[in-house]
């Protein structure tokens, strides 16, 4: 893998690659979930870059990109990414998880005319003020268990009842290097996730719109079987994918779903 740094206004994004990108491939962008950074994709680069040229970014207030102004707006900090990736050839497609399904689909509002895209994939996104009970049960347990024992010990709490089903795959590693990102993060994205309706952007959209649900995912299992027929209306019903065993983080538990989605929409 690459590193990048890719210069906007005030500082620079920081971006893994599977290899520096040259335009002979299409170019994925991968954007991760709040409290998160690349390190969301590190199951999928390889594999995505057996046929595509991936390039997993820390958004701006992540990780090791530089932060976005103060009270930035979603289409301003869309913005600052796209002058970013002026660095790069054409992006293809984006695929974001949770609070970056929200920077998908404003990156896609924008580069709605642009010749080279094709769409993109949304995993396990928020529904703005639609947050269950469940997952705010967990919540309030992870901030209790943070106060009890430290940050590793509210982040395994989340890691075990949001993010990953099968709870033997959270390691000790897994829970150090997520609390890492925790603790590296600097920009709030609840305001924007939980304020923001992801079916109005998607609505806005004319471009193919996938969209990944995993069927343990707290965010969605309580309500998924009304919501399926909404997202069916929205983006089509051969668009709309159920990984039924996954949880929040699909696409660490189930990464060759990703690659057959990608692939489905890159053609």
């Amino acid at each position: 893998m690459v590193k990048l740094s890719l210069p906007f206004p005030g500082g620079a994004l920081h971006a893994v690659a599977a290899r520096q990108p040259d335009g002979s491939r299409p170019v994925l962008l991968l954007l991760h979930g709040g409290h998160g950074s690349w390190r969301h994709w590190r199951a999928n680069i390889a594999s995505l870059g057996a046929f595509a040229d991936p390039v997993a970014i820390d958004l701006p207030g992540y990780g090791e990109s530089d932060s976005p102004p103060a009270d930035v707006s979603l289409a301003d900090y869309a913005a600052l990414i796209d002058t970013a990736l002026h660095q790069l050839p054409p992006v293809a497609a984006v695929v974001g998880f949770s609070f970056g399904t929200l920077v998908a689909t404003e990156m896609a509002r924008m580069w709605r005319a642009a010749p080279h895209f094709r769409g993109i994939v949304l995993i396990n996104p928020p529904l703005g003020p639609e947050v269950t009970r469940e997952v705010l049960d967990i919540l309030e347990e992870g901030v209790r268990e943070t106060r009890r024992g430290g940050l590793e010990a509210g982040v395994a709490v989340t890691q075990r009842r949001i993010m990953i089903a099968d709870a033997s795959r959270v390691t000790d590693e897994l829970i150090a290097d997520a609390a890492e990102q925790v603790r590296r993060s600097r920009f709030k994205s609840r305001p924007l996730s939980r304020t923001i309706d992801i079916r109005e952007q998607m609505r806005a959209l004319s471009c193919p719109v996938h969209l990944m649900l995993g069927g343990q995912d707290p965010h969605q299992r309580s309500a998924l079987a009304e919501r399926i027929p909404q997202y069916r209306g929205l983006v089509g019903a051969d668009r709309v994918h159920i990984v039924e065993p996954a949880a929040h983080w699909l696409a660490f538990e189930y990464p060759e779903k990703v690659v057959e989605v990608v692939r489905h929409l890159l053609g």
